[in-house]
C-alpha cells in the first residue's frame, strides 16, 4: 500500500512539475561544476558563503526563484520507526535516486522550491560521500586513513550545509538528520568519523529539534540521533582524529578544504549545457 501511495505521489509530482521552471532550472544546472557551492550560497542568502569562481548557476537559480510562482514537489516527513528503533526520512533507490519513507506532495513558492531542491541535492552528495568512505574500508581495512580523510571532508560539507540551513523550514532542516545509531554499528555499511561527534554535530541536531517542537515523532528521531552521537563520542574518545573547524566561521583553511569537497564529486562531470543569461530565462 505504501509503495502504491508513493507511485501515486510520484505521478502527481510529474503532472505538477513537468513544466515547473524551478525544477527545470535545478535539473539544467545540477551538472554545473560549482553547483554544490551555488546551492550553499543560495541557501545561506550570501554571495560569499562559499568561494565561487563562477557564480552563473547561483544567478540563474535566483532568477528562477524570483520569476516563477508556486509549484508542487514531493517532500518526506521525518519520523521515528518504533519497529526499527531508528529515525527515518529518506533512502537511496537502486538507481541512486532519493525516495522518502513517508512521501507527501506539497505546494511551495518559487524561492522555497529552489531551496528544497538545493537542500536535497547537497544531502544526496553527503550521503554519497559517507558511502564512498565506507566502500574504501570494505575493500581494504588498512585504508582507514584514506577513509577518514574523505569522511572528514564530507563532515565539513555537512556542517556548512547545517549553517546555510539555519532558519529554514523543517522540510529543509530534516535533511540534516542522519540515522547515526545505525551508521555507527560495525559492518552497517557507512563509515563515520568517530572523534567528538557531538562537538561537531550538536548545532545541526539542535536546529532539527527546534523545527520539531510540535511533532512528537520527529522530536523522538532527533533525540535518538543526539543520544547516539553522545554515547558514541563518550566511548570512543581514544579514536579522536577529526580536526574539522567550527562550522560558524569560514576560515581560510576551510575554504580550501570545502572547495575540494565541492569540486571533487563533480570533477569528471561536464559543465551544464544551458545557455546562461537573459535569453536562457525566456
Amino acid at each position: 500500500m505504501a509503495r502504491i501511495f508513493f507511485i501515486f505521489l510520484s505521478s502527481l509530482l510529474f503532472l505538477f512539475s513537468c513544466n515547473s521552471p524551478q525544477v527545470t532550472a535545478y535539473q539544467e544546472h545540477s551538472e554545473h561544476h560549482e553547483f554544490i557551492g551555488s546551492c550553499l550560497d543560495f541557501l545561506a542568502g550570501s554571495d560569499s558563503f562559499v568561494p565561487l569562481t563562477d557564480a552563473v548557476a547561483l544567478d540563474e537559480l535566483r532568477h528562477s526563484a524570483e520569476e516563477h510562482a508556486s509549484n508542487s514537489v514531493i517532500i518526506g516527513d521525518l519520523y521515528y520507526d518504533l519497529n526499527q528503533k531508528e529515525g527515518r526520512h529518506f533512502y537511496l533507490e537502486s538507481d541512486d535516486s532519493i525516495a522518502y519513507y513517508r512521501p507527501q506532495a506539497v505546494v511551495l513558492g518559487g524561492w522555497e522550491m529552489i531551496q528544497h531542491l538545493c537542500a536535497r541535492h547537497i544531502r544526496h552528495e553527503i550521503e554519497r560521500g559517507f558511502a564512498k568512505s565506507s566502500s574504501i574500508l570494505k575493500k581494504n581495512p588498512a585504508s582507514i586513513k584514506e577513509a577518514e580523510i574523505l569522511a572528514e571532508k564530507n563532515l565539513i560539507l555537512y556542517l556548512k550545509f547545517a549553517e546555510a540551513s539555519k532558519g529554514k523550514p523543517s522540510h529543509i532542516r530534516n535533511f540534516l538528520f542522519i540515522p547515526v545509531s545505525r551508521f555507527l554499528k560495525k559492518g552497517a555499511g557507512v563509515y563515520f568519523p568517530s572523534c567528538n561527534l557531538m562537538d561537531k554535530m550538536k548545532d545541526p541536531i539542535l536546529y532539527g529539534l527546534q523545527s520539531a517542537k510540535r511533532n512528537p515523532e520527529t522530536m523522538t528521531a532527533w533525540t535518538q540521533m543526539m543520544l547516539a552521537v553522545t554515547n558514541f563520542s563518550a566511548t570512543h574518545m581514544h579514536d579522536c582524529k577529526v580536526s574539522v573547524e567550527s562550522p560558524l566561521k569560514l576560515l581560510q583553511v576551510e575554504k580550501t578544504e570545502l572547495r575540494d569537497v565541492i569540486e571533487e564529486p563533480q570533477r569528471n562531470r561536464s559543465a551544464s549545457k544551458i545557455k546562461f543569461g537573459s535569453k536562457a530565462r525566456k
